[in-house]
Formats: C-alpha cells, sequence, structure tokens
C-alpha cells in the first residue's frame, strides 16, 4: 500500500504541535505578573544567592526543582516546577550552578532549589510580529521559553516601513492576540 508522504508529514506537525500547546498550557498556569522584588527598593544588585550553609547538601532524589522565567519584553513570568532529573541527583551548590549556568540559583538545599532567569523575549501568551532573515515581515510565538518560532508568514516586507516601525518590527512588537496583530498591520 503506498502512503501520501505529505500527509504524515502534516499528521506529524499537528501532533506536534497540539503536544506543545498542551506543554504551554501547563506552564501558563503558573503565569504570574511580575513582582517587585523586595530588594529592588534597597539596591540594584541581583537576588541573594544560595548560602554557604547550602553548599554542603547534595540535590536527593525527588527534589523540587522550581524555575522562574521572567520575560523582560512583557513583564510577565512563568513558574514552573519540575522534579529534579536523575543526572543532577548527588550534585553539590557548586555543580547544580554549573549545570544551570543560565540561571541564578536562589535558594538550594536537598528537597528543593529555587531558581529564576531573565530572558529578552516575550512570553508564551503574546504574538509576535517580527521580521525573517529574508526581511519579510512573520507572526511568531516563544513555544520554546526561551526562544521563538515563526508561526505565519506575510507577504510583505520590512522595507515597506517607515524607519520607526522598522526599528520596532526588528525587537519584535507584541500584541495579545493574533487578531490584533494582524488588525494593526493592515492599518500600517
Amino acid at each position: 500500500m503506498k502512503t501520501n508522504g505529505w500527509k504524515g508529514f502534516l499528521r506529524l506537525m499537528l501532533l506536534s504541535a497540539a503536544v506543545m500547546l498542551a506543554f504551554f498550557a501547563l506552564m501558563l498556569q503558573d503565569a504570574q505578573a511580575p513582582v517587585e522584588p523586595e530588594y529592588a527598593a534597597e539596591t540594584e544588585t541581583q537576588p541573594p544567592a544560595a548560602s554557604a550553609s547550602d553548599m554542603g547538601e547534595k540535590v536527593a532524589a525527588g527534589c523540587q526543582i522550581i524555575q522562574t522565567m521572567g520575560f523582560s519584553r512583557c513583564g510577565h513570568s512563568v513558574t514552573r516546577r519540575i522534579e529534579a532529573p536523575e543526572h543532577v541527583v548527588g550534585m553539590d551548590f557548586a555543580a547544580a550552578q554549573d549545570y544551570y549556568a543560565l540561571w541564578q540559583i536562589e535558594d538550594f538545599s536537598k528537597g528543593k532549589i529555587t531558581m529564576s532567569r531573565e530572558i529578552p523575549l516575550y512570553c508564551p501568551m503574546h504574538e509576535v510580529l517580527s521580521v525573517s532573515d529574508a526581511g519579510e515581515i512573520v507572526l511568531s510565538r516563544n513555544v520554546y521559553g526561551d526562544g521563538m518560532a515563526a508561526t505565519k508568514e506575510y507577504r510583505r516586507q520590512l522595507s515597506e516601513f517607515d524607519e520607526e516601525t522598522q526599528a520596532a518590527l526588528l525587537l519584535g512588537m507584541g500584541f495579545d492576540s493574533r487578531e490584533e496583530a494582524e488588525s494593526w498591520l493592515t492599518a500600517h
């Protein structure tokens, strides 16, 4: 029996999209508006790192890792809770800090590690008008947490816009819905 490769590819893409949507639905359950940390009013330094007493402890099986991703482009944050991967069990503070090098570990104990990271993107709740490598306007969405993926291409070039709008599009312009983004694009 001959199968159509194109249909199989479409099924795989739809299944992948469904899995990603389910993942982000779970992540967004913990989405919260940004909260100004108490220490920010007193100093502009980074949040306090784990204390020296924490450094002697080792990650235990079942340890909860609480990761807060702050998205600087929109000001939202998402917190996710995961169980420590098997290969992290047994690590001390220094090894965990090396493993999670992109994160600021704020609290470290054998049963719970709390960390945060600031990401210079819009969060997964936004549709973003931006520019492809070919200079075309695209609608994209944060589907990876720390990376954007184009979801729709438009037949408009960056060069069609004035300089100020070009600069905004190059950074990415966030909207609450696809309809809002397309309405803005139609008006410009």
